[in-house]
């Protein structure tokens, strides 16, 4: 059997559907062998590396099922590294297939080209961001390395690197066995359990926690429904906002360090926290470490502990329906003011209106807060590792997911890093709505270093280079003329639309504001604010 054939089979009956990558020297053996299978993946393939894998990131978080790249050796994967490390840090299963040299270069005694300090540099740097390093380098050993990546893919919920000879096309490889991937959930730690058991028998204001990895582990259902039996509110943290569907009878908001909300509101005053699957980061709990290392702050993390077994074990418990509170978001003073959340706004009244999901893909900065004044039901955004330039390549990784169209929320400053990928969403058949915030500076910057002198940003002609790429444009100037250019793309399901929204000067929002300020203050003084 063909290395190609038994990677196909492989890839497939771990659920992926999809490969991304770059052709580079060292994996074109690969690849060619890889499309001439008869069920090969379809190959969607960019401009730049890591382009291609936020677009394999997105897929992974759309469809919650790992995803491929296809990378050369060296000057591919090495240039894909910040987007691996936002998947790794992110915990997004991707599989990395990267290109290596034959054993024939390595012994010719010569420096490979794309070579760095090694020639096993590119493994030593992966070790980094990635949960499971594997070297096709032996027709013995590659199936047993192929399946041990694969597992710790999905059991982790993280990159893998499986590194490809230039020769491995050439083995000839024993019929594949049966792949499919089974792996016991760890048991559940049975003095924490109790300890928390025990603790919500006495609560009287409990709430939910609600992380990223209640979705990577598949346990949202469970949750909802251990929520929803006792009558526990559920806030989420920014990154994790996808996890619980904003309809759910309990659900109460984000948490993303604002204390003027109503998610911040209950997990002060609440007697007992229960946190499953969330990332402890500094942009969500700098300001709050008391809160965190509160005796009533319980966590349940993944993959260490099954948060579905959790979830489902808790729910049996006899506990008492608890006392309903108010969980509706609080009143917020409306602004005069077109700033991004003007822009969000408008989108959200016109979204709402309709049945379809609408994915709604974010970059960092004011897009991020933001988009917290919609409520999509599918949402996704580098919350956590915040990466610019991740929202334009990841439009057509969902769209590849879901076949949805998506909406592109993203700044100036991040387009102009990853924006021309656009012209490749229109191959594939994705056609987004792109909203571009356009400040005329790396606005996101500016606050946290307000004196910084090199935060502006050349106006650049938008429209022109969206009309390039065969693209419509429109462009608005307030709240009302984005309102009737946002109809209008929506109501065009035939073309991509990119509308460069002016936005005026200082119109930077006040949660990044105070995001900034409070961010800045805690890493200068060790002290908060808040």
């Amino acid at each position: 059997m063909q290395l190609g054939t038994l990677l196909t089979q492989a890839l497939r009956n771990q659920g992926v559907q999809e490969l991304f990558g770059i052709p580079g020297d060292f994996i074109l053996p690969l690849l060619q062998q890889l499309q001439e299978q008869p069920d090969a993946l379809p190959f969607y393939y960019m401009t730049h590396e890591p382009a291609v894998v936020y677009a394999a990131d997105a897929a992974a978080r759309a469809a919650n099922r790992p995803t491929a790249v296809a990378l050369t050796y060296g000057a591919g994967a090495l240039n894909g590294v910040n987007a691996v490390a936002q998947a790794y840090e992110e915990y997004v299963p991707l599989i990395i297939l990267a290109g290596y040299p034959s054993q024939k270069e390595i012994n010719s005694g010569l420096q490979i080209h794309h070579q760095a300090k090694t020639v096993d540099s590119q493994r030593a740097i992966f070790s980094e961001i990635t949960c499971a390093q594997v070297r096709l380098d032996n027709p013995e050993t590659a199936i047993e390395n192929i399946n041990f990546a694969l597992q710790m893919c999905r059991q982790k919920s993280r990159p893998v690197i499986i590194e490809v000879p230039r020769d491995a096309t050439n083995f000839d490889l024993p019929t594949m066995p049966n792949m499919s991937i089974e792996f016991a959930n760890p048991p559940i730690h049975e003095n924490q359990y109790r300890q928390l058991a025990t603790a919500l028998t006495t609560a009287r204001r409990p709430v939910i926690l609600s992380g990223i990895n209640v979705r990577r582990s598949g346990a949202q259902r469970a949750l909802e429904r251990f929520a929803e039996q006792f009558n526990i509110p559920v806030v989420t943290t920014l990154l994790g906002r996808a996890t619980v569907s904003p309809s759910h009878s309990c659900y109460a908001g984000v948490f993303c360090g604002d204390t003027q909300t109503r998610a911040s509101q209950l997990l002060y005053e609440a007697d007992l926290i229960i946190a499953f699957g969330v990332v402890y980061t500094d942009s969500n709990f700098s300001a709050h470490r008391e809160l965190i290392n509160a005796a009533h702050f319980y966590r349940i993390d993944f993959p260490t502990q099954s948060l579905k077994a959790w979830c489902a074990r808790l729910a049996s418990e006899p506990l008492p329906l608890f006392e309903t509170r108010d969980i509706s978001p609080m009143a917020v003073s409306p602004s005069n003011e077109f700033n991004a959340d003007s822009v969000v706004q408008v989108m959200h009244q016109q979204l709402s209106q309709q049945r379809a999901l609408v994915p709604l893909i974010s970059d960092v900065g004011d897009c991020l807060f933001a988009s917290l004044q919609a409520s999509p039901t599918d949402f996704l955004a580098p919350a956590y590792y915040a990466s610019m330039g991740y929202s334009v390549p990841a439009a057509l990784g969902v769209f590849v997911a879901t076949r949805r169209r998506p909406i592109i929320l993203v700044g100036d400053g991040a387009f102009l890093m990853t924006g021309l990928e656009l012209g490749h969403c229109l191959r594939y058949g994705c056609k987004p709505i792109v909203v571009l915030l356009n400040n005329h500076k790396w606005d996101m910057i500016a606050a946290f270093s307000p004196t910084l002198k090199c935060t502006a940003l050349q106006q650049w002609h938008y429209p022109e280079l969206a009309k390039a790429m065969g693209i419509e444009s429109l462009r608005a100037h307030n709240a009302e003329s984005f309102s009737e250019s946002f109809a209008k793309a929506w109501a065009d399901h035939d073309n991509a639309y990119l509308i460069d929204v002016w936005l005026p000067e200082n119109s930077r929002t006040k949660r990044l504001s105070d995001f900034a300020e409070s961010l800045t203050t805690i890493n200068i003084s060790g002290v908060s604010k808040v």
